[in-house]
């Protein structure tokens, strides 16, 4: 009767393993670092992950308000700010005339002050309100899915601010002088009479905020195609046969978003529509050729793996027929 010592040992034991950094377990070697360093954030409870989301929705929402606070205080310089190019359309469009703003209602000044506080608030607070998201979300995600976040986010931002900054110093004030040029008097008529403007507080402050809003999401433009293209939905080749149509779109879409009749404030805005429209076609085909590049190497190493599988089985064979070729 052979004792237990001399049994052969299990596979498991043959598979070497180390203990966690909390020891609370043996972890396979081969197990990715990412998986294994998100053991503690994997075992929290759902009730310590709802006391998480409450501080970090606490945090910003006080910091938020904070801006809010500090917002409404400064508010008159954010009208001042958004209706300059709107003021100096005013001037050129009405012979150096002195623009002037009126209120409908009582109310009027306080709710526009108020929508823009809130509006100055967000813009301001919005950094370190995602950054709490973030802290919240992040612990949850692999190193390559926390890359593509991060890179899709910075790139949304940066394209949204550069088209609101365009349509602020390009577009608004070309647009509005052509608007404002409908204020004209008619000295030769029967009974003579003027159009002038009179334009409210809250119409002026909504018109340049869509204005602001249309450009920025015009300018989205790349990151809507580079996240198609990253999903594979549209190709770069598929992109290139549309990019005569695209010239045309952008020239129509410059015309209805600058309706003066000078031909410059359309070429102002359907230039960078189609110069977008072509980076898109690089970006996604920059992705494209990392993507193929990828497949290659892994159907590189694929096939290293099925030789050497082969070249093992292929010695397993022949070492098992050496005995029967050996002196009998």
């Amino acid at each position: 009767m052979t004792s237990s010592s001399s049994l052969p040992p299990s596979d498991s034991s043959l598979a070497p393993t180390t203990p966690d950094a909390q020891g609370v377990g043996p972890v396979a070697p081969d197990e990715p670092a990412e998986e294994a360093a998100g053991g503690d954030d994997a075992r929290m409870s759902f009730l310590e992950h709802l006391s998480e989301l409450r501080t970090r929705l606490r945090n910003a929402a006080l910091v938020f308000l904070a801006a809010a606070i500090v917002s409404f205080v400064v508010v008159k310089h954010y009208f001042e700010f958004l209706t300059r190019p709107a003021r100096a359309a005013w001037k050129i469009a009405l012979n150096g005339q002195d623009p002037v703003f009126v209120f409908l209602s009582p109310t009027e000044p306080f709710w526009v002050y108020t929508k823009l506080s809130l509006i100055g608030a967000l813009l301001v607070s919005s950094p370190f309100i995602f950054w709490e998201l973030w802290k919240f979300v992040a612990p949850g995600l692999y190193k390559k899915e926390k890359s593509a976040v991060l890179m899709i986010t910075l790139a949304t931002a940066g394209c949204f601010i550069a088209g609101a900054v365009f349509g602020y110093l390009v577009l608004c004030t070309p647009a509005l002088s052509y608007m404002f040029s409908f204020a004209e008097s008619f000295p030769n008529a029967p009974i003579k009479f003027r159009i002038d403007p009179t334009i409210s507080m809250d119409e002026m402050v909504g018109f340049m905020l869509a204005i602001l809003l249309g450009t920025g999401v015009a300018f989205e433009l790349p990151v809507i195609l580079s996240v198609l293209g990253w999903m594979g939905l549209i190709t770069a080749k598929g992109l290139w046969k549309f990019d005569k149509y695209a010239l045309v779109l952008s020239t129509v879409v410059g015309g209805i978003l600058t309706p003066g009749p000078d031909i410059l404030s359309q070429v102002l805005m359907a230039g960078p529509l189609f110069a977008l429209y072509n980076i898109s076609i690089l970006v996604v085909w920059i992705i494209e050729r990392g993507r193929k590049r990828r497949d290659d190497e892994e159907e590189q190493a694929r096939e290293a793996e099925y030789a050497q599988e082969a070249a093992a089985r292929k010695a397993a064979a022949a070492k098992a027929r050496d005995p029967q070729d050996g002196p009998g």
